[in-house]
């Protein structure tokens, strides 16, 4: 109980931000404007400087090149869960336009808004290379064979995808954030004080701007349009169970520190990635599906998460 009790804690330090960001979104002060402006914050500034400290004072040399190792269970169990999504939209007839969305929503997880800040307050900063470890691999396959799926299956004529925008996706500020602090690590480089402070203070600010961000996009999108239908039951079985299963499988053939693996378990059962709506919707497919999950499993996982705590405390 003492285990439930104390991800009950971590878990109400979101929920109490994600609360407070609907609340200000409802009375007018943040809007959609702002929302744009803290994930553009996020993505661009806060998070590169956050992974720059955090993988420079969390791992010594040997750890990092140890830790590499663990990139094959995201890698390999999002591609699995890929390839069970794909199976559970032909056999339960999902429809043209949404089955390319449903593979994405099915096996990738909001790694980023969600992932991160749940994964810092259940675990603490030392979570945060385990989560980035997830996160690289989540982005890749998502603007690859994610970008690829929503577009196959809006248009039979296969485009090419892998081009320069789709490089320039993967290789996002988070990422090159995170490829920096690595070759800090390597290379035995220490940044001067008044950077790493204020690389520190700025990279704090990663967690409460992404579940503000959260919360005002939940306002906007509003609950109107969510049908509880079998696609919507399917996906939460992919992210809640399937993808956090695979997990779990894996790490028996792969093993990794224990810490490592329950980082990787609770990311692989955040909600629904928000960029899925917004692919969605650039190439023509079912985005209002797309929006409504992501509100549902976002809300889903903050009910979810202490009973995962606690059985991960078990096995």
């Amino acid at each position: 109980m003492e285990v439930f009790f104390s991800a009950i804690q971590g878990v109400l330090i979101i929920v109490f931000i994600l609360a407070l960001g609907y609340y200000l979104s409802k009375i007018g002060w943040f809007d959609r404007q702002t929302s744009d402006l803290f994930a553009k914050l996020v993505i661009n500034v806060s998070l590169p400087l956050n992974m720059i400290v955090n993988i420079s004072t969390t791992f010594s040399k040997e750890q990092l090149e140890h830790s590499v190792r663990g990139l094959l269970i995201p890698f390999l169990s999002i591609l699995l869960s890929y390839m069970i999504a794909y199976i559970f939209a032909s056999i339960f007839k999902i429809k043209k336009g949404r089955k390319g969305v449903f593979v994405v929503i099915f096996s990738l997880s909001n790694t980023i808004f969600i992932g991160l800040p749940m994964a810092q307050a259940l675990f603490g900063d030392v979570a945060t290379p385990y989560a980035l470890l997830y996160y690289m691999a989540n982005t890749t396959i998502l603007w690859t064979l994610g970008v690829y799926s929503v577009i196959r299956d809006v248009n039979e004529k296969e485009k090419n995808v892998v081009n320069w925008d789709t490089v320039k996706r993967i290789f996002n500020p988070p990422l090159l954030g995170f490829i920096i602090g690595v070759i800090f690590v390597l290379a035995n480089i220490s940044l001067p004080k008044f950077l790493f402070e204020s690389f520190k203070m700025i990279g704090n600010l990663t967690t409460p701007l992404s579940i503000f961000y959260i919360g005002t996009v939940i306002h906007e999108m509003g609950f109107d349009k969510f049908k509880l239908d079998k696609d919507a039951i399917l996906v939460f079985i992919g992210r809640f169970l399937i993808t956090p299963a695979l997990v779990l499988f894996l790490n028996i053939f792969i093993p990794v520190p224990k810490l490592m693996r329950d980082v990787f378990v609770i990311m692989s059962a955040m909600p629904v990635l928000v960029n899925s709506a917004i692919i969605a919707r650039v190439y023509g497919a079912d985005y209002e599906f797309a929006t409504s999950m992501i509100t549902y499993t976002t809300i889903l996982s903050v009910i979810i998460m202490p009973f995962y705590m606690v059985l991960l405390r078990i096995i």
